[in-house]
């Protein structure tokens, strides 16, 4: 009897560290410093029913009327909603996608597209795009005109 007791004990054991490794675990996960995705802003009303397709940006980019330079950053918005960033190749730009997340994104569907980053200095594209309501994921050619470079 005393040897299945000592099992117990050390099930138990063992049981109570997995436990506080998760915890930890689970802690420092949370604290970390992720920068929250577009989809974390707080005041809206979510779209009804399943989330829209996406569309998926790609086409050439024009700084100052110049082909714009690689490694540069391009993202794009709606009132709620926003793309991931994206990097740029020489002049070209691929992979924006974004589909609407609130009701507002919806009704009022214009997307701008941004030079730079959210939390500093960026550009707005001259060229915006009106949101319609895509069956299927969706590519889409839209080349970009930007007045300038942001500030780094």
């Amino acid at each position: 009897m005393n040897c299945i007791n000592v099992t117990k004990t050390k099930n138990f054991s063992l049981l109570v560290l997995v436990a506080f490794a998760l915890t930890i675990i689970a802690i420092v996960g949370c604290a970390s410093d992720v920068e929250p995705t577009p989809y974390d802003r707080d005041d809206f009303t979510p779209v009804a029913g399943p989330p829209q397709f996406p569309i998926i940006f790609e086409g050439k980019f024009t700084v100052d009327g110049e082909p714009g330079p690689v490694d540069s950053t391009i993202y794009a918005e709606f009132i709620h909603g926003g793309s991931p960033l994206s990097t740029t190749f020489a002049g070209e730009y691929v992979h924006v996608i974004l589909g609407p997340v609130s009701a507002e994104d919806v009704e009022l569907g214009v997307i701008s597209f941004y030079l730079g980053s959210r939390d500093g200095d960026h550009v707005k594209a001259e060229e915006t795009w009106d949101w319609k309501t895509v069956g299927r994921p969706t590519n889409q050619v839209l080349d970009l005109t930007f007045p300038r470079l942001p500030k780094n």
